[in-house]
């Protein structure tokens, strides 16, 4: 039988039960009648073999939160490969009279689908992006454009956002928009200032990044925590921020950019004036066509290598990351442009590997849709694969570490689970979520994915509960 045979096998077998050694804890969370309609599929497996050690409810499927992130980033790097680097190229499109340093025509940028260009999460390898491209075009002896800066036609459709986000997201700095040019993690900033309670909070400024868009204010100020929103569509020139901001302080909202490829075309045309190259006409939305075979590049910017990217996306679980590598699986393919496409090559992946992903529900590859619906079991079976891939260091290394690093600080803090426990986390609502690998008492190193669902006590109970079942299977295997 082979391999992949093998581990399906064996994780099916165990599915729909858990061993007597685990039911302690499991009974015990159960009992509980302030967690009376939660749900659970939590699955250990070993990470070798996938023999199951320990499930409850493995193949319920659930809203996952952001452990779907381990999805995209998984298959992006089986298919594309921990060095594969993202490109953006910037041409001068037209007549270039090198004598005189003019170009008839307009200063193109092609977008690549590189998630992360000009992230701050990545500033020692990008430096200043536009400047950067402003000094490559006047060492190429460029003085004069007499069309514009623009952006080339896009790899991609039209829709930035996922089907199945909240309105309520898409304007916030974690609903953000994947387009083939992406800056700055396409978010700005919005300083804000609450004053004395129940007054009108003030905009005081933005940053450089949202200067063009109107904003409507809606803020008051009320109490000690942040619950200002941003409310804006993909493409928009203007938004409304409303709901209330703590009292007496000063604070930033960070808001999604609607437009992130005009805001870099605007970047460079104001980069290029600052090199002292004029530029005859104002920047445009519009795209413009490129022909590339007639214009080679006049620099190109590479990503980081996939492999940062990745650890990245699993550490901070940033969104668009996530969204960006399942939007690219499609051109990269070449199966189109489309979150669709990115779907098909990654449900195709899944089936590849005994994932059987005809069961689930993917609608996005971040976790922000509470309409995702996953299994434990699902999960612990890409894991496995991953464990036994040619790729598993690099993906192990993509999960933060137990009460150390990312997302996982807060979580697993005792030093049970310190050098122990590797994992993606997941919170949206009602939901916690944990997938990744722990190292038992023994040496032996189980894949898991534990999933809670519908619960109405503080989180903090729930994931407790999820830790003391994690700290026996570690204690007894």
């Amino acid at each position: 039988m082979k391999r992949r045979g093998i581990i399906t096998l064996a994780l099916a077998l165990g599915a729909l039960y858990c061993l007597n050694g685990q039911e302690s804890e499991l009974k015990s969370m159960l009992a509980d009648t302030t967690l009376t309609g939660t749900s659970y599929s939590i699955c250990f497996a070993d990470a070798i073999t996938g023999e199951i050690v320990f499930g409850f409810d493995a193949d319920r499927n659930l809203a996952s939160a952001s452990v779907m992130k381990l999805y995209p980033t998984a298959i992006s790097l089986s298919l594309l490969g921990a060095d594969y680097r993202f490109t953006t190229s910037v041409f001068m499109s037209g007549r270039y009279n090198s004598r005189k340093g003019v170009l008839y025509g307009d200063v193109v940028i092609l977008g690549g689908g590189d998630p992360a260009l000009g992230s701050a999460y990545f500033s020692d390898h990008y430096g200043d992006v536009p400047a950067r491209w402003a000094e490559a075009l006047a060492a190429a002896g460029l003085r004069r454009v007499t069309g514009r800066v623009a952006a080339a036609e896009s790899v991609y459709d039209h829709n930035p956002v996922p089907g199945g986000w909240s309105w309520a997201d898409l304007g916030n700095y974690y609903g953000a928009g994947v387009y083939d040019i992406n800056y700055n993690d396409n978010k700005y900033n919005i300083y804000v200032t609450g004053f004395s309670e129940g007054t009108v909070a003030v905009i005081d400024s933005t940053d450089q990044y949202g200067m063009e868009m109107r904003i409507e204010n809606f803020l008051s100020s009320s109490g000690k925590s942040d619950n200002g929103y941003v409310y804006n569509a993909p493409y928009s020139t203007s938004a409304w921020i409303s709901g209330t901001v703590p009292a007496d302080s000063s604070m930033i909202l960070r808001a999604s950019m609607p437009d992130p490829p005009f805001t870099v075309v605007n970047q460079l045309n104001k980069a290029l004036k600052q090199a002292g190259i004029k530029v005859k006409n104002d920047p445009v939305r519009a795209r413009v066509s490129l022909n590339e075979a007639a214009y080679p590049p006049v620099c190109v910017t590479l990503s980081p290598p996939l492999s940062e990217i990745i650890r990245t996306t699993n550490h901070e679980s940033v969104n668009l990351y996530a969204e960006a590598l399942r939007k690219y699986l499609g051109p990269a393919t070449g199966t189109g442009g489309t979150f669709g496409a990115g779907s098909t090559v990654m449900r195709n992946y899944l089936d590849s590997i005994g994932c059987e992903p005809y069961e689930a529900v993917l609608l996005d590859g971040s976790g922000l849709s509470p309409n995702n619906n996953i299994s434990a079991l699902m999960t612990t079976r890409l894991l496995v694969h991953m464990f036994n891939s040619r790729d598993s260091e690099v993906f192990r290394a993509s999960l933060p570490a137990a009460g150390v690093s990312g997302t996982m600080k807060s979580y697993f803090r005792s030093d049970l689970f310190r050098g122990r426990v590797i994992a993606k986390t997941g919170s949206i609502g009602s939901v916690r979520s944990f997938a990744g690998y722990v190292t038992t008492s023994s040496g032996r190193t189980l894949a898991f994915t534990m999933i809670a669902n519908g619960f109405t006590v503080p989180w903090r109970q729930v994931t407790n509960n999820l830790e003391r079942i994690t700290g026996e299977i570690i204690i007894k295997y």
